[in-house]
């Protein structure tokens, strides 16, 4: 008997913990809000991912940088939207993952097979 209280004691300190001790935790992210809706700091565009000051919603930097790219999306020559994707992971060609390394040209590559802003595009407007 003395075992099967020791038992139910310990699952009951086990459930409890897991179910209300989580809720306890849990905070509401102030510091995002008040950077976000209370920032009268930036007088043009402030980016809801990265909250980083741009003159437009288009030049909003991608939240991770380091692993994504930037595709834009342009319409009679003008960027109208940018969309974040995971860069492409070529381990078999050096040299096209180096393009797609590059900030300045690989959000210009359009290559067969690779899910690259070519292919991010064609998606965007219902191509892929």
């Amino acid at each position: 008997m003395k075992k099967v209280f020791i038992i139910l004691t310990t699952l009951t300190f086990y459930i409890h913990a897991f179910f209300f001790q989580n809720h306890e935790q849990q905070q509401p992210d102030i510091d995002y809000q008040d950077k976000f809706l209370m920032n009268t700091e930036c007088q043009d565009y402030l980016c809801p991912t990265t909250l980083t000051c741009v003159k437009n919603a288009v030049d909003c930097p991608c939240p991770y940088p380091n692993s994504q790219m930037k595709c834009l999306i342009e319409e009679k020559g003008k960027v109208i939207d940018t969309v974040c994707i995971s860069k492409p992971f070529i381990p078999n060609n050096p040299s096209l993952q180096e393009k797609y390394d590059d900030i300045n040209q690989g959000y210009k590559l359009k290559t067969k097979g690779v899910r690259d802003c070519g292919w991010a595009i064609d998606a965007y407007y219902g191509r892929a």
